[in-house]
């Protein structure tokens, strides 16, 4: 894959469509400074996908956008195109050639797309993870970032490593996994939350769906009978309909005999109506013929007086032009003779400008002759002077590769020795290393077995922690759920207080009797309470004390039968009719009854207040308790009762009741009996739920105790496990030293075998390169004074040519003076003329206009004498219509009076008309009110029940209890009971049961979401486990391999010396861990790379990026001047080191350099002919050759077997001062 094209447009400098194409090779970009030729590297990182404004030199990203020159204006948009081929195996696409785009507005907004379809940058990103290419990868290296390289902190550097690794893509895998591991986390604590909340909305919809099941039930009792009793109203409805509907009927044919009388009188009253209508039509008509009348009188007057005015005005005009056509015809008479004038002037000047016109002709002839000599003998001196500098460009080549034999073969020497020495050292420290290897791999096996012991021990922990966390789960939910159960029985117990405080537990009289302020006036202390207040039994005894008692269960208590009689009195008094019982505290007593065998005294069974024993035993001291039903004898004592535990009741003449109440809490005394007995389930629950608390904080201490085992042991183990990796990578370290001083003992061995290798055939070369030296210095000296020669006589030319051009100018301007002079002349003649054809054609229009004037004149004086004719036939013709329509109006007063008669008679008969209709409407009114009724009861039905009017006519009766229907007033009464039982329920969530189910759907699908989340985070980190695994694995791999080619390339560019690169331990994260570089060039040994010369500096990051270029080229690699800071003597080893890699990457190289734009297939040149505004130019070196590039002597470029000879000694040759090579320009390309 190589880099085909780029293409700009509005980037920077670049404001036109600029477009460069490239071809695998080696491509010079050159111009003068501040041309813009980086521009086109920071091009090519923006496109990559640069986000950093300060990378590209400005200050935020719109700042790329051309803004203008003085010339031009700013452009709203910057894009750049790459286009990449041959891309099908390197970007692993169908794709032969791949399309980047970026653009971005002046607004900030941006863009990128690939093939022309729109794409994110991280895309772009992706499409080139590990292929060498991207804006911090080595594929776009500038001369500053060589700082950044080599001064970066070691954790910086690794970047390129990773690119050369091809683990860029693992990594933001890696990275990817760790942000969904966040976002797992995140949303495993949003699920929780979650879940606890459906978990308490559960506890709540389970109570809302009972009593929206008892909501029901008691709807579906009131939807019968409510539908029933609309049935009987909409049949009274129906026949009060129909009555109302025969009444309606007979008004109607009422109204329509009042309708015909109406009509006759309003038909007369019609007819005279017209009469009048006609008549005053005729008064109007007669009106509007006497106006226009007048007005044709009045206006014959006003035209007579205006045409005398407008025949006086015709006259007046007439004489004024008359006027003016005769001094027009004098002005005329004037310009003729200006034109004869005007004409004999131009005659003669044409003849004077034809005479200059010769001279000028022969003057240029003589002109451009000198100036082709001229022209000819500048070429020749051009070429001359060229040809001289490149002999010297030449001769200074040779004079370097001369000295740099000598110096190879200095070097070579010193290197000999050195790696002698080096040798020997190599040895010993393998020695050293193999020692160090055996001690640290002891080590590492006594901490992996440390780690694994501790490792046991804490599994034992975190089972036993997992167990009581179980355990206190159970008891935890065990606890909340009996604190639920508490709180529902104080909810009751509260419910059934609230109820009995409340105003309607007992009957109006009952309330009355019971009310503190004494509303009845009874003696103090006479009312001791309500019986429900006196009794207390066990909840098993409920119902059979609620039997026996029966309707005493709301009875009053009073002292004495005295206080009893005063009640009844005060009740009677306010109209409370059997509205409350009373019973006496003191009075006779009934004796307590026997019990027959197997039964017992109910009296006994319950507990009484002491003030009303007495009352107590009257009421139940003949009545016995029994087990079941089969347990009653068959025969009771006359008098007494027998009550079971299930409410039957058997009195002693042998008649039998079952008491059922309506519902558990009906009675005073059953609400109290409740609120006792859950009172006592309520201390119960109470204790066991201090018991269950008391238990969860042991179990709670017991877990912060093994949780601070666990902790503590799992630091151990880390610890052990930090020490085994720590030794592992100390083993790993070591080993990697071993095997790299064997690889080094052995690469010196055989660098020692080839040293005498480098010096063979260096006499030779170095005689021939003597020879040819002194051959350009003989051609140089010949060039020389033919250009002084040259000089000479171009000074002569060129003393001529600027007489013969002053000369000629001489002539050029008489000649056009005389033009300008002609041309005056010719202009006025036409000013002249036009102004002649003007005022001819003003006369004209004057004559039109007196001819127009008197025709006038005599059409008016005739419209005069015909007006005045006819004036007083138009007055007599006006008085006979004023006449006429007085008659009329007579007239009309007449009919007027016989219909104030008509309209007498009508008013009275629609007064008739409107008391029939009045009756009418109120029947209509009666029936539609009727209809109104009926419908509203269908809309209550079907608004209510859903049933429409057929469904509710065809719905059937209830089913009344023993098949008789009860009087309506009592279905009322239950309408009005069962309407007032659904309002105490309150508000009811009739969907609770559905909410309910599709609650606990939603919690077993939010737990299996649970469940999915845990398991993928278990993948995601195996996933991640996997990732680090494998990088470290290739990282490790391809940095053992850039290590020896850093060490190759670095001798190789130096000429000797040492280079290495180190792998610094990263604890937290290994695969994070920094690489330091160690640099020292022949014979010096400094600290720091940062104490490296600049040459030294670029060298070392060259040999850094041809080691990683060893191992994985990037597709292209841009180097923005980074030749800046060498010397004649390390650009050529520089120039070959990346003619050696052409065959596996492309290379553009921005420079100023000639000996590396003299090694470059393509060449670029960048210049500003418009101030501001960036073009290119271009020319192949390979097909015009060095030649045309220099314009001179063809002197060749260096090649590269002459770049490789290393000469044992250098002959010296003696060139002119002054010598040295041109670097090209820009703009000269």
């Amino acid at each position: 894959m190589y880099l085909k094209q780029i293409e700009i447009t509005g980037f920077k400098s670049f404001a036109d469509k600029t477009r460069l194409q490239f071809e695998p090779g080696m491509i010079a970009i050159v111009g003068p400074n501040g041309c813009g030729k980086s521009n086109v590297s920071d091009a090519i990182r923006w496109v990559l996908g640069e986000q950093r404004p300060t990378a590209l030199r400005c200050a935020k990203m719109p700042d790329v956008v051309f803004n203008g020159t003085d010339n031009r204006k700013p452009l709203g948009m910057a894009e750049v195109s790459i286009t990449f081929a041959d891309c099908e195996g390197v970007l692993d696409t169908e794709f032969n050639e791949v399309t980047i785009t970026r653009r971005v507005f002046r607004s900030g907004e941006g863009q990128y797309f690939i093939n022309k379809n729109l794409c994110r940058l991280k895309d772009v990103h992706r499409l080139f993870m590990g292929t060498g290419i991207g804006t911090t990868s080595y594929s776009v290296m500038a001369q500053g970032q060589i700082d950044a390289i080599l001064s970066s902190k070691p954790e910086d550097r690794r970047a390129v490593f990773e690119e050369a690794a091809g683990i860029t893509k693992f990594k933001a895998d890696r990275k990817e996994a760790l942000r969904k591991i966040d976002q797992t986390e995140a949303n495993l604590l949003r699920l929780a939350d979650v879940i606890r909340e459906v978990k308490r909305q559960i506890g709540t919809l389970q109570r809302q769906a009972g009593k929206a099941q008892k909501y029901r039930e008691l709807r579906d009792e009131l939807r019968g009978l409510d539908i029933f009793l609309t049935r009987r109203r909409l049949a009274a409805l129906d026949i009060r309909i129909r009555e109302l509907d025969t009444s309606i009927h007979a008004l109607g044919e009422q109204l329509v005999a009042h309708q015909e009388f109406v009509a006759e009188a309003e038909a007369e009253s019609s007819h005279i109506h017209a009469l009048i209508h006609e008549t005053e039509a005729r008064i109007a008509e007669l009106t509007e013929q006497a106006a226009q009348a007048d007005n044709r009188f009045i206006r014959a007057q006003e035209v007579i007086k205006v045409n005398e005015q407008r025949i006086a005005e015709y006259r007046a005009w007439a004489e004024r032009d008359n006027r003016e056509i005769s001094e027009t015809r004098t002005q005329i008479e004037q310009l003729k003779m200006q034109i004869e004038s005007l004409e004999q002037k131009r005659l003669l000047t044409r003849q004077a400008a034809d005479v200059e016109r010769g001279k000028l002709e022969e003057a240029q002839a003589r002109f451009d002759a000198h100036k082709v000599r001229i022209d000819q003998t500048r070429q020749q001196l051009q070429q001359d002077r060229q040809r001289s500098v490149e002999c010297e460009r030449r001769s200074a080549q040779i004079q370097q590769a001369l000295a740099e034999m000598e110096a190879r073969q200095r070097e070579v020497l010193m290197k000999r020795d050195r790696l002698s020495a080096e040798h020997r050292q190599v040895e010993e420290a393998l020695a050293v290393a193999d020692q160090n290897r055996m001690e640290v791999k002891s080590r590492l096996d006594r901490f992996q077995a440390d780690s694994e012991r501790v490792g046991e021990r804490l599994e034992t922990l975190e089972e036993e922690r997992s167990s009581v966390a179980a355990e206190m789960k159970s008891v935890q939910e065990e606890a909340a759920r009996m604190q639920s159960e508490a709180s529902a029985k104080r909810a009751q117990i509260e419910l059934l207080t609230d109820k009995r405080e409340s105003s309607d537990e007992f009957a109006a009289g009952t309330q009355q009797m019971l009310d503190p302020e004494n509303p009845l006036g009874l003696a103090p202390q006479a009312v001791l309470g309500a019986l429900a207040d006196q009794l207390n039994a066990p909840s098993d005894l409920r119902l059979a004390l609620e039997a026996a008692l029966r309707a005493w269960l709301d009875a009053v208590v009073v002292r004495d039968a005295a206080s009893a009689r005063q009640a009844l009195a005060a009740l009677f008094a306010q109209g409370q009719h059997a509205a409350a019982r009373i019973v006496a505290a003191e009075g006779g007593s009934g004796g307590r009854r026997t019990p027959p065998p197997g039964l017992v005294c109910l009296l006994d069974q319950v507990q009484v207040a002491e003030a009303f024993a007495p009352a107590a035993e009257r009421l139940l001291g003949s009545v016995f308790l029994a087990e079941r039903l089969e347990d009653v004898p068959e025969v009771i004592p006359e008098g007494c009762s027998v009550v079971t535990r299930g409410g039957v009741i058997v009195h002693g003449d042998g008649c039998a009741e079952l008491w059922m109440p309506d519902s558990q809490v009906s009675s005073p005394l059953a609400r109290r009996l409740l609120v006792a007995d859950t009172g006592e389930q309520l201390a119960a629950l109470e204790e066991r739920l201090g018991t269950h608390r008391r238990r969860l904080e042991q179990l709670n201490a017991r877990v912060g105790e093994l949780g601070v085992l666990v902790n503590q042991t799992r630091q151990e183990r880390d610890e052990n496990r930090r020490k085994a990796a720590q030794a592992e990578g100390e083993y790993q370290t070591v080993s990697r030293d071993t095997d790299r001083a064997r690889v080094r003992l052995s690469a010196v061995a055989t660098e020692l075998g080839s040293i005498s290798a480098l010096t063979a055939g260096d006499d030779e070369r170095c005689d021939a390169l003597s020879g040819e030296l002194q051959a350009l210095t003989v051609l140089r000296g010949e060039l020389l004074e033919r250009t002084a020669e040259l000089s000479t006589t171009l000074q002569e030319l060129e003393s001529v040519y600027g007489e013969l051009s002053h000369a000629l100018t001489e002539c050029r301007i008489q000649v056009s003076s005389l033009m300008q002079q002609l041309e005056h002349a010719t202009a006025q003649r036409e000013s002249v003329q036009t102004r002649i054809d003007e005022l001819e054609r003003t006369i004209q229009g004057r004559n039109r206009g007196v001819m127009s004037y008197d025709e006038s004149i005599e059409r008016l004086t005739v419209e005069i004498k015909t007006l005045e004719a006819n004036l007083e036939p138009m007055r007599i013709a006006a008085e006979a219509l004023h006449m006429k329509i007085e008659e009329t109006r007579r007239e009309r007063a007449a009919r007027q009076r016989e219909l104030e008669k008509t309209d007498a008679t009508l008013t009275e008969r629609r007064r008739a008309l409107d008391r029939a209709r009045d009756e009418k409407s109120k029947a209509e009114v009666d029936i539609t009110e009727s209809r109104m009724r009926r419908q509203n009861q269908i809309d209550h039905i079907y608004n209510e029940y859903g049933l429409s009017a057929d469904e509710l006519v065809a719905h059937a009766d209830p089913v009344w209890e023993n098949g008789e229907q009860p009087p309506v007033p009592q279905i009322e009464a239950r309408v009005a009971q069962l309407t007032a039982d659904i309002q105490a329920l309150g508000p009811v969530n009739l969907v609770a049961i559905e909410e309910y189910k599709e609650l606990e759907e939603r919690y077993t699908f939010l737990k299996a979401q649970e469940q999915d989340l845990l398991k993928s985070k278990e993948q995601i980190l195996e996933l991640i486990a996997m990732i680090n695994k494998k990088s470290g694995e290739m990282f490790q791999t391809t940095f053992e391999q850039a290590n020896a080619n850093f060490e190759t390339m670095f001798t190789k560019l130096f000429n000797g010396g040492q280079a290495k690169l180190v792998l610094l331990e990263n604890v937290d994260d290994p695969l994070e861990c920094g690489i330091d570089i160690i640099a020292r060039p022949p014979g010096k040994r400094p600290q720091s790379v940062t104490l490296l010369s600049g040459g030294e500096r670029t060298m070392t990051a060259v040999s850094l990026l041809f080691a990683i270029f060893m191992i994985k080229p990037a597709p292209f690699c841009m180097l923005d001047e980074l030749d800046a800071a060498l010397d004649d003597s390390n650009i050529g080893r520089f120039v070959q080191a990346l003619k050696d890699f052409l065959t596996q990457s492309q290379f553009l190289i921005i420079t100023h350099n000639q000996h590396t734009i003299a090694g470059s297939d393509i060449v670029y040149g960048v210049t500003q002919q418009e101030k501001g505004i960036s073009k290119i130019v271009s020319m192949r070196l390979k097909e015009i050759g060095v030649k045309e590039l220099s314009m001179g002597a063809p002197v060749s470029a260096p090649t590269v077997e002459e770049e490789r000879i290393r000469p044992k000694r250098k002959k010296k040759a003696e060139t002119d001062e002054g010598t040295g090579a041109a670097a090209p320009q820009g703009s000269e390309l």
